[in-house]
């Protein structure tokens, strides 16, 4: 129902305008803006691009793997390496069929293990190859585990496969790989949160034709402490901070330290100790005119003379101390 405005009232609201008491602009519906999520466990996601040198490890892992099986089963192995990945724990698990041949490794000096999983129609490959065939048969292997003489042979491919993967580390990043133990269900594992990250890559090996693949899985935060020799920041002896290094030797310079001269020494029996009194003389070992070590906060550095100096004792130096030589007194 519509409302007339009395005069009065019109006059009220026009002075309102006039001083602008009252608001005559209409405000805009606010818009709903939709923000992208940031997911914090996402951290590192770049890897690919970041840590180039893990690519060259994983070049020289295939390449020596490749020699090693090749050698081992006399016959032509040819092995291609795929590119990095990441993925977390929990779908890596997922994706793992049961059985899968899983094998758990240290890698000192950082924390944590690694994990290489051979694909299962890759470790029949490999057994059927050395006791005689040609390796590029297909078994059908759900519903049973492997028996103790497979497990001898893929124990035999892990062991090697792990020595060529420290060897591809050496020149990067010197780690050392112990194995730990191995596992057919993968969701046995616990080398990291389910939430982390693992860092994954591929290697797949031919026998005539495409057997399987070795994979390679590192946690994340194993390799977070090497990122930056990874990503190839080495620091050459040039790029030294050189103000640094001056304000070090200053501050170096300038702190005090004790230095002691060693008379000579004695031995004595304990009834003789007890037994002294003042005015007693000890002999030395030192001779009269023996040099005498000079310590520097207790280690010896110099070789000395004693001397005066008005009412003072002093020494004189005479030779440098090799720490390395033995002293004789």
């Amino acid at each position: 129902m519509n409302q007339i405005l009395s005069q009065d009232e019109v006059d009220a609201l026009l002075k309102g305008l006039d001083k602008g008491e009252i608001d005559t602009e209409q405000e805009a519906p606010e818009e709903e803006t939709e923000y992208p999520k940031y997911d914090w466990t996402s951290q590192g996601k770049n890897l690919k691009a970041s840590m180039p040198l893990l690519n060259v490890v994983h070049g020289r892992f295939a390449e020596r793997l490749r020699h090693s099986l090749s050698n081992s089963l006399r016959k032509v192995i040819d092995i291609d390496m795929g590119g990095l990945e990441l993925i977390k724990v929990e779908e890596f698990q997922r994706a793992l069929p049961i059985p899968t041949s899983l094998h758990l490794f240290k890698l000192e000096p950082l924390k944590g293990m690694g994990m290489l999983v051979i694909e299962t129609r890759l470790v029949f490959s490999l057994i059927e190859a050395y006791l005689g065939g040609t390796g590029t048969g297909s078994a059908k292997v759900e519903g049973r585990e492997f028996t103790p003489i497979e497990n001898r042979i893929i124990k035999k491919v892990v062991d090697m496969a792990l020595g060529d993967l420290q060897y591809a580390w050496s020149e990067i990043y010197p780690l050392k790989l112990y194995f730990v133990r191995s596992e057919t269900n993968p969701l046995g594992l616990n080398i990291a949160p389910p939430s982390d990250y693992l860092l994954t890559v591929k290697a797949e090996v031919e026998l005539k034709k495409p057997a399987g693949y070795f994979t390679i899985c590192l946690p994340y935060s194993s390799i977070q402490p090497i990122r930056d020799r990874l990503a190839g920041h080495y620091m050459e002896e040039e790029e030294v901070d050189k103000n640094w290094v001056e304000l070090l030797e200053r501050r170096i310079s300038d702190a005090p330290v004790e230095i002691s001269v060693e008379l000579g020494r004695a031995q004595l029996a304990v009834r003789d100790f007890l037994n002294m009194k003042e005015g007693d003389i000890l002999v030395l070992e030192k001779e009269l005119n023996s040099k005498l070590i000079a310590k520097v906060e207790g280690i010896p550095k110099f070789l000395c003379m004693p001397g005066k100096h008005g009412n003072k004792a002093v020494f004189k130096v005479e030779e440098l101390i090799d720490n390395d030589q033995s002293i004789e007194g």
